[in-house]
């Protein structure tokens, strides 16, 4: 086996990661083992062990990140000013997420396409060594992680510093952009400062809402804000996906207007088309439960994505049991999984209309989408929505809140409804998409056709060109090339 550092040295009995295997994720190359602090649960007085791990670190690494600034500088100088290299820094690249899943849709598309782009993030405290997935997803060696308050089987983690540094001699880039500010991605940064490597990043994950939504002390909510005041100080430009939070990123986190840059993402929409519709998918994972009333179909709503409270699926629970008791003839699928998922099942026991078919990828997960008559999102913390994309690309007309990145893909009525959380809004909504469905097939028609033109907007293509046209002029203003 090649590795991504020196030669690694496993006994007999261990195993490259002890969680289940996660759909399409291929190690191809392994770190040597590493020392690592003990992996810690959550607790607010635990996240003061972060500063000093972060600082020492770098203390510790100075003359090496001061060696490799002076060679980098000689070998950027070397190259052509077009020739842009980019690494995305992420800290849960190893969970399943829509950062992570988008990240590791769009890195390869770049890679195929000629654009010199790579990717790291934290390998997971399961790994007994730092792994390197699919030839280009560096999941690096951690020194110290920790539990994420009140998000099971999420963590803050640090890696060890001194195998990026060598992969950065080796592999050198021009940019970083960090796609969360996480604990490794305050190091980093600090590092390629040090280094001469200019940073910047990308508002993907509203954590101040998270903060307010999942942890209860208040001291944390307010120390959490002025922590991304700073670190968004130190990483700009920062990327927004939509108007909403590049609002948030002036009036909330301090960032001037001039330093926002709104850009597009892309998906990779071949695997989702409508086409997927009626292959009988839905079928297999509704629990054998009848799927007519009568001569018609039961109306099908869906929920796909992370199993977790931040995603308002509190609120959903509550209309959808309200919604429920009123008919027989619909059902709900939750596709996906979170530490929440237990909770729901829970909640629903002995609910006929509620089924769950875990965590799913490629053809059926593209099928449980299209057979989807609607598809349900009421977050109020995503600052896109990727699901939103994939259900719409699908030709699933779809209902989301009227806060954040996902009503901006719906835009109206036409591709399905922009609701405010509000437990009677969302119920009249309900009710009217299953008269359409039901009484107005002409309507219903009209509604997927939109939502799949709409969803075309966020081609790979368009994203990927946009974004590296982007990069070229960050690379020009940061070195004068």
């Amino acid at each position: 086996m090649t590795t991504a550092s020196s030669s690694t040295k496993l006994r007999p009995t261990d195993t490259l990661d002890s969680r289940p295997e996660i759909f399409g994720r291929n190690v191809t190359s392994t770190f040597k083992k590493m020392f690592s602090f003990r992996h810690q649960p959550p607790g607010n007085l635990r996240t003061c062990m972060i500063p000093p791990v972060v600082f020492g670190t770098l203390i510790l690494n100075l003359p090496m990140l001061l060696k490799l600034r002076f060679y980098l500088k000689k070998e950027r100088q070397s190259r052509p000013a077009d020739d842009v290299r980019i690494l995305f820094y992420s800290d849960n690249l190893d969970e399943t997420n829509g950062i992570a899943n988008n990240l590791r849709n769009v890195i390869p598309y770049m890679r195929a396409h000629g654009m010199k782009a790579f990717l790291a993030g934290n390998a997971f405290n399961t790994r007994p060594c730092g792994v390197v997935e699919n030839g280009y997803c560096l999941l690096l060696p951690r020194i110290f992680s920790m539990e994420q308050l009140g998000y099971a089987n999420s963590e803050l983690a640090i890696p060890r510093i001194g195998p990026v540094l060598r992969l950065l001699k080796r592999y050198p880039v021009d940019l970083i952009e960090f796609e969360t500010p996480s604990p490794g991605a305050w190091l980093v940064c600090f590092c390629a400062k040090v280094a001469g490597i200019k940073v910047f990043s990308h508002y993907r994950t509203d954590v101040p809402t998270y903060t307010k939504t999942l942890v209860k002390a208040k001291w944390m909510h307010k120390y959490v804000l002025w922590l991304m005041q700073i670190f968004y100080g130190m990483t700009r430009p920062v990327v927004s996906p939509c108007k909403d939070y590049a609002k948030i990123l002036t009036s909330q986190l301090k960032v001037p207007e001039n330093k926002v840059q709104i850009l597009p993402r892309g998906l990779p929409l071949e695997k989702f088309s409508p086409d997927m519709r009626g292959k009988g998918t839905w079928e297999q994972y509704n629990g054998n439960v009848a799927t007519q009333v009568g001569n018609a179909r039961k109306v099908r709503f869906s929920f796909i994505g992370r199993i977790s409270k931040e995603k308002n699926l509190e609120f959903l629970n509550r209309v959808w049991k309200k919604f429920a008791a009123l008919h027989d003839d619909v059902e709900l699928m939750y596709v996906g999984y979170g530490w929440y998922l237990e909770e729901i099942k829970k909640f629903y026991e002995g609910d006929d209309s509620v089924h769950f078919a875990g965590e799913q990828g490629g053809e059926t997960l593209a099928g449980l989408y299209a057979d989807s008559d609607f598809f349900l999102f009421p977050s109020t913390t995503d600052t896109f929505g990727n699901v939103v994309v994939e259900a719409m690309s699908t030709g699933t007309p779809a209902l989301v809140s009227d806060y954040g990145g996902p009503h901006d893909i719906v835009m109206d009525e036409a591709a399905g409804r922009i609701l405010p959380i509000d437990e009677d809004a969302w119920l009249n909504a309900l009710e009217e998409c299953r008269r359409i469905y039901l009484e107005e097939p002409e309507t219903y028609a009209k509604m997927r056709e939109v939502a799949h033109e709409r969803s075309l907007k966020y081609t790979m293509e368009s994203s990927t060109k946009a974004q590296f046209e982007y990069f070229r002029k960050l690379k020009k203003e940061a070195y004068g090339l």
